[in-house]
């Protein structure tokens, strides 16, 4: 196993985005006011590690870009807090600390040249049941969050949580979207209880994504959820934040609708009945062969 390689490399063939302007992110005078508030608290480290949520600065490190960089996660808080500097700036220094506790960047450049070799030898040996990965894009450029319970054979403390880090870190690198955000799709057939976490696994997976993934998330389809699932969706239910719960829908596979937001060739069929995006997982090829900003099978 060798954790370098060629195409997880800085360069890539996607071109890079501005870091930050006011007219792809739409936001208005007030929220620039309360943006460089927001960043006149932070710390040089923190900057960085706030520029370094952007795939783009992470690989590629400009600092006369660090700011604007910076803006892009800061945004992400302002906005899930309704304008509230004060709540913003929390969350926004809970996620840097969260960030730095537990090593995302050293995740996302795992397969990079000089990266974790221990990471990379984890994540592969966690994505071989091929439950989590993105693939796929709707038509307004977000790519797609995987995730598929069935497959999923054992729960690790330390690296369920991680794997799913991992996944969400790629689905926003790689995401087309003016404003980065994802779709996820969960695939519940053949789901059991027998696959889902323990309880405090569950418990940390929901509070990572609602404190330090805000704004991350486009939609939530739940698909073909069976009725065991709904006894752990009371359970987890509460610990989702109500903007959050607007965003999840219980859909079931064939003709659902989600052909007014996906091309065929971007959805597989257990999304959509038209979908034709069949190609199984391969993990080798997804982990050494595909660039960390690039969906599998694009």
């Amino acid at each position: 196993m060798t954790a370098a390689s060629p195409s997880q490399s800085p360069s890539t063939s996607r071109s890079a985005s501005p870091a930050f302007s006011e007219k792809s992110y739409g936001t208005t005078t007030t929220e620039d006011d309360l943006l460089d508030q927001m960043l006149e608290e932070l710390s040089s480290e923190e900057l960085e590690v706030a520029a370094k949520a952007s795939y783009e600065y992470l690989v590629n490190p400009d600092v006369t870009e660090t700011r604007s960089f910076a803006k892009r996660l800061a945004l992400k808080y302002l906005r899930a807090k309704d304008g509230n500097l004060t709540k913003a700036l929390q969350r926004l220094k809970e996620t840097l600390q969260f960030r730095v506790d537990r090593d995302v960047d050293g995740l996302c450049t795992a397969f990079s040249e000089g990266g974790n070799l221990e990471y990379a030898k984890r994540l592969e040996e966690e994505m071989q049941c091929k439950n989590l990965y993105v693939q796929g894009y709707d038509k307004q450029g977000r790519s797609t969050y995987v995730f598929i319970p069935r497959n999923v054979k054992e729960h690790d403390d330390e690296w369920t949580i991680k794997q799913h880090i991992y996944t969400m870190e790629r689905a926003i690198a790689a995401s087309r979207s003016d404003d980065k955000t994802v779709n996820a799709m969960v695939d519940f057939n053949g789901f059991s209880l027998s696959n889902a976490p323990p309880m405090h696994i569950g418990k940390e997976f929901m509070n990572t994504f609602r404190n330090h993934y805000a704004g991350a998330i486009n939609n939530i389809y739940l698909i073909d959820a069976p009725t065991s699932f709904y006894y752990l969706w009371t359970i987890f239910k509460p610990l989702i934040g109500q903007k959050t719960r607007n965003k999840i829908h219980f859909i079931q596979s064939g003709n659902n609708g989600l052909d007014k937001y996906y091309e065929p060739e971007q959805a597989a069929s257990w999304m959509m009945a038209s979908g034709t995006k069949n190609r199984e997982l391969d993990a080798n090829e997804y982990l050494h062969g595909t660039p960390f900003n690039h969906a599998f099978d694009e």
